[in-house]
């Protein structure tokens, strides 16, 4: 596994760009000065050459051999008078014109070897031009030589500067990222420069959004656990406490009542189990259909039997409006899990009055007459420990539920088997 961090990544970026920099400013402090020293001979041959017109006219006007042009050109017309060291210069090719290097004691010279036609015959002409007195000398030449390095290194420090703020600006994003993620405090928000590339953003949202559901994620296995150890210790209490009683007291009526305890708080036990257990179950074939069955009214009086003593203590009535024997698909348990929340919700939440329980073809209501949601209940986030129970059991089942003030008072919880929404 890779050790490297962003910081390593950017001093490797570092050094491999400015490798890169450092061989292109080479190159171009090369290439610049040879494109000097070639321009420099270039316009000393094509000097050279433009002499030699004016050295035809001269000669043809009589002028004698050799004929001095100016300080540093001499034309000839007649190789027999050329000087000793350019003799070797008489057998070069008409038209030769280029610099010739250690060709006479002075240095280096420029050669033009050429023939002119004057009275019907031919002529040679040669022009010998000193390159030490036309050309840079070398402090001119170090001179030049420092202005293109100082031009290049200046570049070169530029783009060494731009490259390692770019380099820079690209991971910043990436190492801020990284540190708040070591951090790992909780609630954090992630965040990156304003400036950085909107990828870096999307990504940032995408983190932010993650962090949100698995805090979600934590607080229902949460309310699940504390839940779930709610409703299976009720029932073993009661079943712990009438065998205790069993002991002590041997009358048929006492102990028939105590067996019922037993019984019922037994049955609760299985219904909570099973309920859980299709919540957590993994399904083996998940995209076939469930199957179907028919809600009925009788169905329906026996899960708000089980909470009518609660209902009968605070005084709550419990109506059942049964307009439609719709086609569900949980189970029994799971739906008296559901129904008995959102029953026992309506309870606590009221001092008295009526609760009514409507059933149709897209929804099963509860609404209640009690004190109302408040802040915490609106976002979800209160209203019993069951609440986050019920949104999970729904997910599992396809359905949707709702919960909101009802414009009488109270509240309406619903259970949609569809996307009807509150009215």
């Amino acid at each position: 596994m890779s050790t490297s961090s962003a910081e390593s990544l950017t001093r490797k970026f570092t050094i491999y760009f400015t490798s890169i920099a450092l061989m292109v400013g080479v190159i171009i402090y090369g290439l610049s000065l040879s494109m000097l020293y070639w321009l420099e001979d270039e316009v000393n041959t094509r000097l050279l050459y433009a002499a030699s017109v004016t050295a035809v006219s001269d000669f043809n006007a009589g002028a004698p051999s050799p004929l001095t042009m100016t300080n540093s050109i001499t034309a000839y017309n007649d190789l027999s008078q050329l000087p000793e060291q350019y003799q070797g210069l008489a057998d070069l090719p008409s038209g030769f014109l280029n610099e010739m290097t250690n060709a006479s004691e002075q240095g280096d010279i420029f050669v033009y070897r050429t023939d002119y036609v004057a009275m019907q015959s031919h002529h040679p002409l040669l022009l010998v031009m000193n390159a030490e007195t036309a050309e840079l000398t070398e402090n001119e030449w170090r001179r030049i030589s420092l202005f293109v390095f100082g031009i290049t290194s200046t570049l070169f420090l530029l783009f060494g500067y731009a490259l390692i703020k770019l380099t820079k600006r690209m991971i910043q994003p990436i190492s801020q990222l990284s540190d708040q993620l070591h951090n790992g405090q909780p609630q954090q928000r992630f965040q990156v420069p304003d400036g950085a590339v909107q990828e870096f953003h999307h990504l940032t949202a995408s983190l932010n959004s993650y962090q949100a559901q698995i805090a979600q994620l934590i607080e229902q296995e949460h309310t699940f656990s504390r839940y779930a150890s709610h409703e299976l210790r009720t029932p073993l209490t009661i079943i712990h406490g009438a065998s205790h009683l069993l002991q002590h007291d041997q009358s048929p009526d006492f102990q028939q009542r105590q067996q019922q305890r037993i019984i019922k708080a037994a049955a609760d036990m299985q219904n909570t189990v099973d309920a859980l257990l299709s919540l957590v179950k993994q399904e083996s074939r998940q995209s076939e259909p469930q199957p179907q069955r028919k809600l009925t009214q009788a169905e329906m009086e026996t899960l708000i039997s089980t909470v009518s003593e609660l209902a009968s203590k605070k005084a709550v009535s419990i109506e059942l409006n049964m307009q439609s024997q719709p086609q569900i698909t949980p189970p029994e348990a799971v739906l008296r899990m559901l129904i008995s929340n959102l029953i026992n919700n309506a309870i606590n939440a009221s001092d008295g009055g009526k609760i009514i329980v409507t059933v149709s073809d897209d929804y099963i209501d509860v609404v209640d007459q009690g004190r109302g949601l408040t802040e915490s209940e609106i976002h979800q986030q209160g209203h019993g420990l069951g609440l986050l129970i019920v949104n999970a059991l729904c997910q599992r089942y396809g359905w949707e539920f709702d919960l909101a003030d009802a414009k009488t008072g109270g509240c309406i919880a619903r259970l949609r088997f569809n996307t009807n929404a509150i009215s």
